[in-house]
């Protein structure tokens, strides 16, 4: 590999994030060989208008090494001149259940969403490679996903409210590690890397196999880039047949005819429900096709549904109309006012016109002690779909719920406009 290669790579890099024109970078730094070499190529980067970095290494908890590890990241920084974060997870991920790397995943990319907002930085900098890419496609494929699931990495998302940038997906680890033993930079091999009880290492010797079988072209890739084409399509087509089908009520209840919904095509018919429990939770994250599916069987099999719980959401089905509510028990108890604009239960935004003199907090109305309360409502909702909205209080009177005869100073608006509600899709 030649130095001339590794030049164009550092000096590509740079240029694209250049021509970004932002002023702030936010970079994760785990130690390892991909993102320290993302970390040198932006501290050596020569710009008139260099944007401010920052950089977060993320301890997990799981090893003892971590802490070594993000001290190596953080006395880097300090030669470079660049504001280092710790941040930690504080769940036991350990005795959390399920796949032990997607809970750690999870977990780190909500602290470096939390991280990146309460710095103010306009996106955050992962070093994902072209290697990931192959990974990340055929363990996905192992797994039996669908078109959305076989869709490649983009290079940029908007997520959670924070734009993600993939600087080096292009580019080969061998080519990030050649890169930095020219020029004499260390980095931390993380032993998980080689345990083969993940199934991560195990694909990565896979795919190490086939290449050296050549069996394995960088066509490789591109069934990701045809499916990425595909599930936009679809994207697109769910998004315009839910518009016509879904109703929503001003309680955030959805309702919609099930003949309709039948006629629709099934891929279609799959996002939109799957669309409604992320809009419910909160979460890009879809849920298990399983148990999709399952809900999925009920309501096309069973003329009427008493009701059926997934992902935070209650489906419902009575002379052909199918309703959804929030589940009461999934909505946060109790949530102490600190902004005056915050968004509760993933689907309200609550604005507050004046900054409060007095504590308050939001509780869902389901909660509230009834004998203390005289509250009127402008319309007969649905009584569990209205014990999920959000009732401004104190510790001992409540002060407003939407929706019914208090009067405060205060906005609540249901997020369920196209750009809020679709977005799940």
């Amino acid at each position: 590999m030649s130095n001339q290669r590794i030049e164009r790579m550092t000096q590509e890099v740079c240029s694209d994030l250049e021509s970004l024109g932002l002023h702030s970078y936010g970079v994760a730094v785990s130690g390892g060989s991909d993102s320290i070499a993302l970390l040198h190529m932006l501290a050596d980067w020569e710009f008139d208008k260099k944007p401010d970095i920052m950089v977060a290494s993320v301890d997990h908890g799981l090893r003892t090494e971590s802490q070594s590890e993000i001290k190596f990241v953080k006395e880097i920084c300090k030669k470079k001149k660049i504001k280092h974060f710790s941040l930690r997870v504080t769940a036991n991920l350990l005795n959390a259940g399920g796949n032990l790397q997607e809970n750690a995943r999870i977990e780190r990319y909500e602290l470096l969403k939390n991280w990146a907002v309460e710095q103010k930085l306009q996106c955050v900098l992962v070093g994902h490679t072209l290697d990931d890419q192959e990974e990340t496609l055929l363990m996905r494929f192992f797994r039996g996903s669908g078109v959305d699931g076989l869709v490649s990495m983009q290079k940029k998302v908007f997520r959670s409210d924070i734009l993600w940038i993939r600087p080096l997906l292009k580019f080969r680890r061998e080519e990030l590690q050649h890169y930095l033993k020219i020029n004499k930079h260390c980095w931390v091999d993380d032993p998980s890397n080689y345990d083969k009880k993940y199934l991560r290492v195990r694909i990565r010797e896979l795919l190490q196999q086939l290449r050296r079988d050549n069996l394995l072209t960088s066509n490789f890739v591109k069934t990701s880039e045809h499916m990425s084409r595909a599930s936009k399509l679809l994207k697109k087509r769910a998004n315009s047949d839910a518009n016509n089908l879904l109703s929503f009520d001003e309680a955030g209840q959805i309702t919609f005819d099930s003949t309709k919904f039948l006629e629709l095509f099934e891929d279609t018919q799959y996002r939109i429900l799957a669309g409604i429990i992320s809009w419910f939770s909160g979460t890009v994250y879809k849920p298990r096709f399983s148990q999709l599916e399952h809900l999925y069987c009920k309501l096309v099999q069973n003329k009427d549904l008493a009701g059926l719980t997934l992902g935070g959401t209650i489906f419902r089905k009575r002379k052909g109309v199918v309703t959804v509510v929030r589940e009461f028990a999934s909505v946060e108890s109790v949530y102490v006012v600190k902004d005056q604009d915050f968004i509760w239960d993933n689907r309200w935004l609550i604005t507050m016109n004046v900054c409060p003199k007095i504590k308050l907090f939001v509780k869902p109305y389901g909660s509230l002690d009834f004998e203390n309360c005289d509250i009127d409502f402008n319309s007969d909702f649905d009584k569990e779909a209205l014990a999920t909205v959000p009732a401004i209080v104190t510790h001992s009177m409540v002060k407003f719920v939407p929706l019914s005869n208090l009067k405060y100073d205060v906005e609540i608006k249901l997020l369920n406009q196209n750009n809020e509600f679709y977005k799940f899709f």
